[in-house]
């Protein structure tokens, strides 16, 4: 990748044919006593097995079983796998394997090799006019003149792949080429353009359920918004994408989005979080030897110790990332490359000249069909014949079949029935397990809470607990949305409800800090949350009702507060309760007021202010939360709840609900 621009590129790999190898595999554990097809088992075939078909396949699945592990070693097994096909005259099988050989040598960074197989590849392809391989492979010489900074070529490429491809009804191949073209027109400045390009291609995945795709979409657009300033909108992105990054098994892609969050962090300020986030990718990319990915982390580190005033640091960096680019891009590595793309327009002037002697053949051969015509004739009256006694069977099996399909389709329309059934169950035994507003207002004639659920479960909650003089009050986000998010929302109420009720935990701060302890032990968190922000984000206050003294602790959540009509602002410590990103024994801090009547109270997670909408279709942002509360402080609780709903509900218009909503509100 080039410093500057670290868009996610898509590769095309080829699809082997299988099916044979896939049969030998599902018999292995039953021959020789293995429980799954895994490395060994591949092994075995290639041992047992005198099917040069088979063996091919074999060495391929081998390549790919290892590229995560050892990228040397999976090299050497396709080299194997493209041998034999080369031996046998198997081009179909040797085009996939030099093929996946081009993608692991761009994987650590040899363009030399990358372009050098590509062209091989484009070669078989033109030779055997295959329209639909060919335009995946194009797709894939298209990034590699991208990586070299030949935009106007990459574009010819890929618009040659997306013509086959929509021509061919290659559906899933067009996301690929769309997100591709999005990168080309982003390195050529063209903002606007390359962004159309990235949402065509997430609808698609999107319309495929494909992880791995939405997973690059997310985050080429989240750097499209990140190279126009617009720091908001490429956090939401990035967020999204590494909300995928458990489902998504390519350690190159997650290494590319750790730096490219780095990068954001970067710009933020926010210096801590970018150097871990860089070295994270530096691991991901070490595993796989990418070193065009280790450069750019490295580069990007010495500009986060610039900005820290750690010179000596920044220098170190900066050293190792010349060092590397330099090893990336010298002028023995340029003049190479020019030599493979030669070679290749002479393979491909034969290649045209081998098509002509086929024509001139073919026009021979039309004259001796001539003479057939007759026999042919024949034949097609006998084989009619033969079309409708075979329509009518067709008929009969389609009447049968279609009976069938009928009620299976009914079968899956009652299994829908009963899965929304269970999930509105779901809704009804979390909303029977937390607590009741009718509580709050028990302590505080003058309050609400307003609570919107994304879809039909939540992950927001109010929580509340009360302690001789003593009244406990949450908001809780948990990470997420949903089914999921829901069942983080039972584990945290009912932890919550065991720290005050069992352990006598009453210290806000301290009820955060044991909070935080139980989550990462009930989540095993080393093993779940590995590079990921995933947890809970809380504000919780302590309120006495003699004293009417408060305090107040957060988990990256704040406090708001009028006190004679003036917004005062409390803010929660920058981490969350949960995620392994941070450590372990976290300690947060406790604030304390000395409230008065009159004054208001406001706890909120952040579904409010990140819900899009508006004119130009933003953010709803604090700002606006700010303007909104200091507008209706006069109002009684009741009318000022439903003055926000309906605030919230004209800024949302026609756009889907972003995340879970909870506001709670309370006069003293």
């Amino acid at each position: 990748m080039s410093s500057y621009k670290n868009t996610i590129l898509k590769f095309e790999v080829g699809l082997m044919k299988i099916s044979l190898l896939s049969i030998f595999l599902l018999i292995l554990p039953y021959c020789y006593g293995y429980s799954m097809a895994d490395v060994d088992s591949i092994k075995n075939v290639i041992e047992t097995t005198d099917d040069d078909s088979l063996k091919i396949e074999a060495f391929y699945e081998l390549a790919r079983q290892t590229r995560k592990t050892d990228v040397n070693l999976a090299i050497e097994y396709c080299e194997k796998s493209a041998s034999i096909a080369r031996e046998t005259n198997a081009y179909g099988q040797l085009a996939d394997a030099l093929n996946y050989i081009g993608i692991l040598y761009y994987g650590i960074g040899n363009y030399e090799q990358t372009l050098h197989y590509f062209y091989q590849v484009l070669s078989i392809y033109e030779k055997n006019q295959d329209s639909v391989k060919l335009g995946r492979v194009y797709n894939n010489v298209g990034l590699i003149l991208t990586e070299l900074g030949r935009i106007e070529e990459t574009i010819e490429y890929y618009d040659k792949s997306l013509k086959m491809k929509i021509a061919f009804k290659d559906s899933l191949g067009l996301s690929s080429t769309y997100s591709n073209l999005g990168l080309a027109y982003d390195q050529l400045g063209q903002n606007d353009k390359a962004l159309e390009y990235y949402r065509i291609s997430l609808k698609l995945d999107e319309k495929h359920n494909d992880y791995n795709g939405l997973f690059v979409d997310m985050s080429n657009i989240g750097e499209n918004y990140m190279s126009r300033d617009n720091y908001d909108s490429a956090a939401h992105y990035f967020e999204k994408a590494m909300s995928l990054f458990n489902q998504v098994d390519d350690p190159y892609h997650k290494a590319e989005l750790l730096e490219q969050f780095a990068r954001l962090n970067r710009a933020q300020g926010k210096y801590s979080r970018a150097i871990e986030k860089h070295n994270n990718s530096i691991s991901f990319a070490e595993s796989i030897e990418a070193k065009s990915v280790i450069a750019n982390n490295y580069n990007g580190l010495s500009k986060v110790y610039k900005a820290l005033g750690q010179l000596d640091k920044s220098l170190e960096y900066y050293e190792k990332y010349v060092a590397l680019h330099e090893e990336l891009f010298n002028e023995e590595q340029s003049q190479k490359l020019k030599q493979i793309e030669s070679n290749y327009q002479i393979q491909s002037r034969e290649n045209k000249i081998t098509l002509l002697n086929k024509e001139a053949q073919i026009k021979d051969l039309n004259l001796a069909q001539n003479q057939m015509l007759i026999y042919f004739m024949a034949g097609v009256i006998v084989l009619i014949m033969f079309i409708i006694f075979l329509q009518y069977k067709k008929n009969a099996y389609k009447t049968k079949t279609y009976s069938l399909l009928r009620a299976q389709n009914e079968e899956i329309v009652e299994k829908n029935k009963n899965i929304m059934d269970s999930i509105l169950c779901a809704k009804n035994i979390q909303q029977a397990i937390l607590p009741d507003d009718q509580k709050l207002k028990g302590v505080f004639s003058e309050s609400f809470v307003m609570s919107k659920a994304r879809d039909v479960v939540s992950g927001d909650f109010y929580w509340f607990a009360e302690r001789d003089d003593k009244v406990l009050i949450a908001a809780v986000d948990c990470t997420g949305h949903g089914v999921p998010a829901a069942f983080l929302n039972v584990m945290g109420n009912s932890l919550l409800n065991q720290i005050v009720h069992e352990s006598n935990v009453l210290s806000p701060s301290e009820v955060l800090a044991e909070l935080n302890s139980r989550v990462l032990k009930s989540l095993k968190a080393k093993d779940i949350y590995v590079q990921v922000d995933d947890g809970m984000d809380i504000g919780i206050c302590q309120f006495e009702r003699k004293s009417k003294r408060l305090s107040f602790a957060g988990a990256k959540r704040p406090m708001y507060y009028f006190h004679q009509d003036k917004l005062e602002i409390i803010k929660g410590d920058h981490f969350p309760v949960g995620g392994n990103l941070y450590e372990n024994n976290r300690v947060y801090s406790e604030h304390t007021l000395q409230l008065e009547e009159n004054d208001l109270i406001y706890l909120f997670t952040d579904g409010i202010v990140d819900q899009f909408g508006g004119d130009k279709n933003k953010k709803f942002m604090y700002r606006r939360l700010k303007e909104l509360l200091k507008g209706t402080i006069e109002m009684p609780l009741d009318q000022q709840k439903l003055a926000i709903e309906k605030t919230i509900l004209e800024w949302q218009g026609n756009n889907e609900q972003t995340d879970d909503m909870l506001l709670i509100g309370i006069k003293v």
